[in-house]
């Protein structure tokens, strides 16, 4: 029976490599700083598996808080792997027998295990090398430290977060006809991409900010839609004292048209119940396609 389950095991380089080191512990009668099996087996742990784990990882997570938990937990690791050959738990005394057996008979040669040891000891060192200059040539470029692991929240994301609150602004994705004719606008060309569009809605009219469209609409021509208002909010510039200046514009959308109907220059810390309005005209109604817009 126990040549039947040798036969039916297979043995691979590693097995030939923890043969040489036991042999040479053996031949050596137990000298200090010679190989034996337990050795060879972590050298070919840190070659085939911990260098190319830990390089791969110093790549991309280099000089990073991550990277050097990740090392501490490699280098724990290691540790506990050789504890772990120590004990038996990786490459089992049942498997070490088998090996010994299936190797009997054959003579040791002290000059092919140390031929073996020095070539995984260069293997080792070349791979430090080649490694990390194989894995800069694929990416393209040096490993550079992560100065910020931080999530950062973009400046046009956080300008919307503040007119959320501010004035219950909502960042609605417009159609590509309304967004063409925003792009239209000679203020979308002078200040850039408005901070948010949205349509005004009944939740909408609670406060004093957007008390101008009532001269233009009554509430419940709003609530119902059957006159339908856009908002749209461009950052002017800027205070001596740093305070954001606001432009506000409302449109009326009429026969696949906008009409201003009214606007408002305002700055982020506007007491809204004591709001003024800077430029307000509800009779110059332009379109951003044809010139007038008709009242029908």
């Amino acid at each position: 029976m126990r040549g039947q389950s040798s036969k039916k095991r297979k043995y691979y380089f590693f097995d030939y490599l923890f043969w040489l080191g036991e042999m040479a512990w053996w031949h050596y009668k137990g000298e200090p700083r010679r190989p034996d099996g337990e050795s060879m087996l972590m050298l070919c742990i840190m070659i085939f598996i911990y260098e190319p784990i830990f390089f791969t990882t110093a790549h991309f997570l280099y000089d990073s808080p991550v990277f050097e938990w990740f090392a501490v937990a490699m280098i724990a690791g290691s540790v506990a792997i050789l504890h772990c050959i120590w004990r038996g738990w990786i490459y089992p005394f049942s498997r070490r027998e088998a090996v010994m057996q299936h190797y009997e008979g054959r003579r040791f040669s002290p000059f092919r295990c140390y031929f073996f040891v020095f070539s995984l000891g260069f293997l080792m060192i070349a791979e430090a090398y080649l490694l990390p200059s194989t894995l800069m040539r694929i990416d393209g470029h040096k490993a550079e430290p992560v100065e910020d692991t931080r999530t950062k929240v973009p400046q046009r994301w956080r300008d919307y977060l503040a007119l959320h609150i501010t004035v219950g602004a909502r960042q609605e994705v417009p159609s590509e006809a309304l967004q063409y004719l925003i792009n239209q606008d000679s203020r979308t060309s002078r200040y850039g991409q408005p901070v948010y569009v949205m349509q005004v809605r009944e939740e909408d009219m609670g406060g004093e900010f957007r008390a101008g469209l009532l001269n233009h609409a009554t509430f419940d021509e709003i609530q119902d839609d059957s006159r339908k208002f856009v908002e749209c909010t461009w950052v002017k510039g800027y205070t001596p004292d740093s305070i954001r200046v606001l432009l506000t514009g409302w449109y009326e959308v009429r026969n696949a048209e906008l009409c201003p109907v009214d606007s408002l220059e305002w700055t982020e810390d506007t007491d809204f119940l004591k709001l003024q309005k800077y430029e307000k005209n509800p009779n110059k109604k332009t379109s951003f396609i044809s010139p007038d817009c008709d009242d029908t």
